[in-house]
């Protein structure tokens, strides 16, 4: 990939994120994973990482890729609006294979991703 596909992926993970309350405050593309920060405002009045915008994130990556994409790793760090560091999530890019190949099923998928979840406290 290059440098201006990165930055163009970069803001349409951002742009379509933003538009859900899910605020990118670090982006980096490293070829097997992805990774990235961000403020929920969910989360701000939660006080936990919702399970609702962890499927818009990784939706977003999805949706961005052609329909036969085998997966990357993704590693999402969570903070509050005050910078806070609330917790950290992760999937795995087999996972993303085998939900797309239809090994996998969207709530055994979903059931292996909650459980990567790690809350600070």
């Amino acid at each position: 990939m290059r440098k201006d596909d990165i930055d163009d992926f970069e803001f349409q993970v951002e742009s379509r994120l933003t538009s859900h309350g899910v605020y990118v405050t670090d982006f980096a593309d490293e070829g097997d994973t992805y990774r990235l920060t961000y403020e929920s405002i969910s989360a701000d009045e939660a006080a936990v990482i919702p399970h609702r915008e962890i499927g818009r994130v990784i939706n977003v990556f999805r949706d961005l890729h052609a329909d036969d994409w085998s997966g990357i790793d993704i590693e999402a760090t969570v903070t509050d609006l005050e910078d806070t560091e609330l917790g950290e999530w992760s999937v795995d890019s087999e996972w993303i294979d085998e939900l797309e190949n239809g090994d996998l099923s969207e709530t055994d998928f979903s059931q292996r991703v909650l459980e990567t979840i790690t809350v600070r406290n």
